[in-house]
């Protein structure tokens, strides 16, 4: 392809020297189904033109509004030797074009220069014209006949009334033609009361960067991999026009642009079928932008949260984070830096993501720590939450490659394992954009000493947040770095980590395992100063997550049924008075993990060793509760709340009648003219979702017959 030089190009000078055609295969024109968009883009050529003169009404202002690019290639048919005006297809800006030609138009007509419009346009008697559908017949038919049928704002009223004799039935099953006549309908009003004339400006002061790309065959396939755009002065093309024309090279900085539109192309939700680039090149500088702010804010402090408001840079940083005002300060980018954050981009999604061999070393554990979808986020930004997963990792390999350091993908996914287990933490959820800024500035002091993460714990004290180096993550990389077998401790915890009930919080598991042989010293603590990480027993830890598992639900979302079920013969549970009319049995946390720190429940792990399978375990407390009656009336007359509370779930447990679901405590109704319990002692019990509270409850289904069949077959009856 030859070299060229780019320069800002107005309309009439474009439209003097070209034949503009939309291609076939281009999508639809949309802007005019698409009101807020069309508007955004009206309301800004309105304020770029500014005021305009009292007398003539002619703007005041001979600025130049620069729209962005317009990328062309020449179709296989142009002769150069006979053509005066060449044919050139559009590949990107249709939306923009097309919306200008019909903004000309409309002034033209508001003017009276609607033959200065034919002129501009080269418009020959039905002909041809300057730019057109013209390989799409019923939008090149509308464009011709709205041009030689239409010479006033009445006539083109008619048209936007669907009362004009010419309109052919068959443009109703045209998605441009309805869409063109939809913004002239905006259009219409939006400057039918404006007393200013905009006709010249627009001709003249609006202009593209026109990008020619000569070949054919490049052309072609830059134009399918290239997005028509939907947004009003699209911010990247913004960006672009904005860092790219103060250098020499521009031709060789347009190419990089369109390597990176072509990655965000392929990239993008397809899904969707007016999916772009443009999301995820929008997105991609926000992320670089987050960075290199981060590392320019000298003032922030990693474990203040009170005053960030006072910090206006600091604010800035945070509302740029949270996605709901973007803003690109051009002081932030350049092409060159782009170019390199760019790179670790392709590293993270085609090297990395597609070489995950150093995984052989790891037992089963999750791997899909990095998604395709980040590079088009539904939601048009990523989530706060995966913000602090990704950028900070971004960076990280960005440094890694800018500085020419060995990459190890191992170190890699240590870091996404990190900052993926963080999120698991309240604190880190509850302030999630101030730790966006926290992970980025702890990853670049870590790059000052080393690139594996778990060193983080040799850098000074002060400068890294204790809320992301909090205790159990500091015994951890201590365990890491002392230990011969770091990869095998590594699987261990990450699998213990991906448990559902642990989310993430493996300290009750790591401490406990320093106990197994005297668990009743054993007090679970935030803090690990008790604790020598050299003194670690991964055989120790592996055998109590094991045991732990078997005591979980199939689904591994919960805790078994039958450990809370066990429970009510604990003194976890307790029954107090309510009212005259009421008791309650409550526990002292409802909450799974709550009882995973709990020492009594951690006693249970060890006493699992001694049955084969969890059934049995479980099978062998009831065994025991059993044992206490002879027969079925010792049974009916036990008068202990919690023991008759168990022996009914036991029968419901096993009629699939008991849902925990609906609570983990339980409110006792002393009302026995009204019952007729299995028990002497007649009580209603009742499940709570909260502790008694008064409301909001369920009754049991204590049908006799039920409890009477179950426990009959066990024991004698008088």
């Amino acid at each position: 392809m030859k070299s060229q030089q780019l320069k800002e190009q107005s309309l009439l000078f474009l439209l003097s020297q070209n034949n503009f055609i939309v291609p076939e295969i281009q999508r639809e024109y949309v802007w005019g189904n698409n009101p807020d968009v069309l508007n955004r883009f009206l309301d800004s050529v309105i304020d770029k033109i500014g005021e305009s003169c009292d007398v003539c009404g002619n703007p005041n202002s001979s600025l130049k509004i620069n729209v962005g690019f317009l990328y062309t290639y020449k179709p296989s048919y142009v002769n150069y030797n006979y053509e005066r005006f060449l044919d050139e297809n559009l590949i990107d800006g249709q939306q923009r074009f097309t919306t200008l030609f019909l903004l000309l138009f409309y002034t033209a007509l508001k003017e009276n220069r609607i033959e200065d419009f034919k002129d501009a346009l080269r418009f020959e008697d039905y002909q041809q014209v300057a730019f057109d559908y013209k390989v799409r017949n019923l939008t090149h038919i509308f464009i011709l006949d709205l041009i030689s049928k239409v010479d006033s704002l009445d006539k083109l009223r008619q048209i936007l009334e669907y009362k004009a004799s010419w309109l052919l039935n068959d443009f109703n099953q045209d998605v441009t033609v309805l869409s063109m006549i939809q913004a002239l309908k905006i259009i219409d009003k939006k400057f039918d009361s404006r007393k200013e004339k905009y006709f010249g400006f627009i001709l003249n002061n609006i202009k593209f960067y026109h990008f020619k790309t000569e070949a054919t065959n490049q052309g072609e396939e830059l134009y399918i991999t290239m997005n028509a755009r939907g947004e009003a002065l699209s911010k990247n093309e913004e960006n672009k026009a904005a860092l790219m024309f103060d250098d020499v090279n521009i031709f060789e900085y347009g190419k990089k642009w369109e390597e990176w539109q072509d990655f965000f192309w392929k990239n993008r939700n397809k899904s969707e079928s007016n999916s772009n680039s443009d999301v995820g090149l929008n997105e991609f500088l926000r992320w670089i932008q987050v960075i290199e702010m981060t590392l320019n804010d000298n003032d922030f402090d990693t474990d203040e949260d009170e005053k960030i408001d006072d910090k206006s840079f600091t604010r800035d940083i945070i509302t740029l984070i949270q996605g709901e005002k973007i803003y690109l300060n051009k002081t932030y980018f350049s092409i060159e830096k782009i170019e390199k954050y760019f790179q670790a981009l392709e590293y993270l999604f085609n090297v990395y993501d597609h070489d995950k061999s150093f995984l052989a070393k790891y037992d089963s554990i999750s791997d899909n720590l990095i998604s395709r979808e980040w590079l088009c986020p539904l939601n048009k930004v990523l989530s706060q939450i995966d913000c602090f997963k990704f950028i900070p990792v971004l960076h990280y390999v960005n440094r890694l490659l800018e500085e020419k350091r060995e990459i190890s993908n191992q170190n890699i996914f240590r870091l996404f394992r990190y900052l993926s287990n963080l999120t698991n933490d309240k604190t880190i959820t509850k302030t999630i954009n101030k730790q966006v800024i926290n992970a980025i500035r702890l990853v670049d002091n870590l790059l000052k000493l080393d690139n594996d993460i778990a060193k983080v714990i040799y850098l000074q004290k002060g400068i890294i947040s204790k809320t992301l180096l909090n205790p159990e993550e500091y015994f951890k990389f201590s365990i890491y770095l002392e230990g011969q077998n770091r990869e095998i401790i590594e699987s261990a915890f990450w699998m213990a980590e991906d448990n559902n009930i642990l989310k993430g919080k493996i300290s009750p598991l790591i401490q406990f395992s320093y106990f197994v042989n005297n668990p009743h010293e054993f007090v679970h603590s935030k803090s690990f100063d008790v604790f020598n990480s050299g003194a670690f027993d991964l055989n120790k830890f592996d055998q109590l997550f094991s045991n732990f598992q078997k005591l979980t639900a199939e689904d591994n979302e919960k805790l078994s049924d039958n450990i809370w079920g066990a429970l009510l013969l604990t003194d976890y549970y307790q029954v107090k008075d309510y009212n005259e009319k009421h008791k309650i049995i409550v526990c002292d946390n409802s909450d799974d993990f709550h009882l995973v720190r709990d020492k009594k429940f951690l006693l249970k792990l060890i006493e699992v060793e001694k049955f084969n399978t969890c059934g049995d375990y479980f099978q062998s407390i009831f065994n025991v509760f059993i044992s206490n009656y002879s027969t079925l009336d010792d049974l009916k007359n036990e008068d202990d709340l919690k023991s008759q509370l168990y022996a009914y779930y036991v029968v419901l447990k096993n009629l699939n009648n008991w849902h925990y679901g609906k609570g983990k405590n339980f409110g006792v109704y002393l009302y026995p003219s009204r019952f007729n319990s299995f028990f002497e002692l007649n009580v209603r019990f009742q499940h709570y979702r909260q502790k008694w509270q008064g409301a909001d409850y369920n009754y049991f289904d204590d049908n006799k017959k039920n409890i009477n069949k179950f426990y009959s077959q066990l024991l004698k009856t008088n």
